[in-house]
């Protein structure tokens, strides 16, 4: 979990499903729909250089594009507007399913919104990929 002077928020799940099965779910506009709330609007073009878009009922419309997307690998965020700039997921085989890292980071612009907006973001995604987890292991 991150701290209060932190830039980088860094977090680790392990979710009961292949790696390639998490990972399909970070690329599905409608599992991302219901599980990250309070996100609206989200859409969501999957594959390198695709499109994703949504509007943070806090900070406003983001909007960026998908960097790497290496299915059951990595996956990256690059977002452009009132979101940090960058979000990656590290996929990894661990005691029979997926560990999946989280790393944000490019909060410098937001930190005048809240110097708390680390914080913000590492809960929010806790509660985000247990949704996901969930789901995926129902």
């Amino acid at each position: 979990m991150a701290d209060r002077r932190s830039i980088i928020v860094e977090q680790s799940y392990v979710i009961a499903a292949e790696p390639a099965a998490v990972f399909d779910a970070l690329v599905d506009q409608d599992v991302l729909s219901e599980c990250l709330t309070p996100l609206q609007r989200l859409r969501l073009a999957p594959g390198s250089g695709g499109r994703i878009g949504f509007r943070d009922p806090e900070l406003g419309p983001a909007i960026g594009r998908i960097g790497e997307h290496d299915r059951g690998v990595r996956l990256t965020w690059r977002m452009v507007q009132n979101w940090p700039s960058v979000l990656s997921f590290d996929f990894f085989h661990e005691d029979g399913g997926c560990r999946v890292d989280v790393i944000q980071s490019g909060f410098g612009t937001l930190r005048g919104v809240r110097r708390d907006i680390d914080q913000v973001f590492a809960t929010r995604w806790d509660a985000w990929m247990h949704a996901i987890k969930d789901r995926l292991e129902a």
